[in-house]
């Protein structure tokens, strides 16, 4: 199998008449969308009827400003960007997986959808119609139930600890951060995130973020860190 190196390089621009998924699991039969497949923010934008390829068309990520808190400010003031622990092939928790520039898949399935993200190999299960279990410890990823709202899938997660997140810049979250995820599909048949983290302790305004994965009709790879040296 192929490895996949630190950083992808964008595919060549061009025109797609069409994109054959071979393979992909079949969604829940409840599910109100269709989100299954695999998606890269690096793969070639699909056109409406007449459309010609264009650069940057139907792509992009943006975020609201960043807002820390006192504490937070306090804490950034000291930030080396060689702390990343990401410099030690270490992931560092939910937060830093939505910005990821890899390809990431979804399956649909049953009472659950996992997310599977190319970039340190990391799957997360999100539980439909589901509650936190009292006895649940905080993790890296936490822990996230989901419900299928119009033709959205909307994802709530908290017990994450604390993890190094990179949204327009690094911040640290703590172990009282929340997210809510909206995943939904563009006109172009893209898959569109809209995200919301709040962070009592970090952030004094909640972060706004979104991003948008166009269709891709290659497999997940592995992944392999490469250790830096400070």
């Amino acid at each position: 199998m192929r490895i996949a190196t630190i950083f992808r390089g964008f595919v060549a621009s061009g025109t797609i008449t069409a994109i054959t998924f071979i393979g992909l699991p079949a969604i829940a039969q409840n599910a109100p969308v269709d989100l299954s497949g695999i998606w890269w923010a690096g793969a070639a934008v699909p056109l409406l009827p007449g459309e010609s390829p264009a650069m940057g068309m139907g792509m992009g990520a943006s975020s609201s400003p960043l807002m820390l808190t006192d504490h937070g400010l306090e804490i950034m003031a000291d930030f080396d960007p060689a702390d990343d622990p990401a410099v030690r092939c270490v992931q560092s928790g939910l937060v830093r997986t939505f910005n990821s520039p890899y390809p990431i898949e979804i399956v649909q399935s049953g009472d659950t959808v996992t997310i599977e993200y190319e970039e340190w190999e990391v799957l997360r299960t999100v539980h439909l119609n589901g509650s936190i279990p009292e006895d649940h410890e905080p993790s890296s990823l936490g822990y996230s139930i989901g419900r299928y709202e119009d033709d959205a899938l909307i994802v709530n997660s908290t017990g994450a600890t604390r993890g190094l997140a990179r949204i327009s810049e690094f911040f640290w979250i703590s172990e009282e951060m929340s997210s809510v995820e909206r995943y939904s599909l563009t006109e172009r048949d893209q898959l569109r995130l809209e995200l919301d983290i709040t962070d009592p302790v970090m952030l004094a305004e909640p972060l706004h973020y979104e991003k948008t994965w166009n269709p891709y009709d290659q497999p997940l790879l592995e992944f392999d860190c490469i250790l830096r040296e400070r």
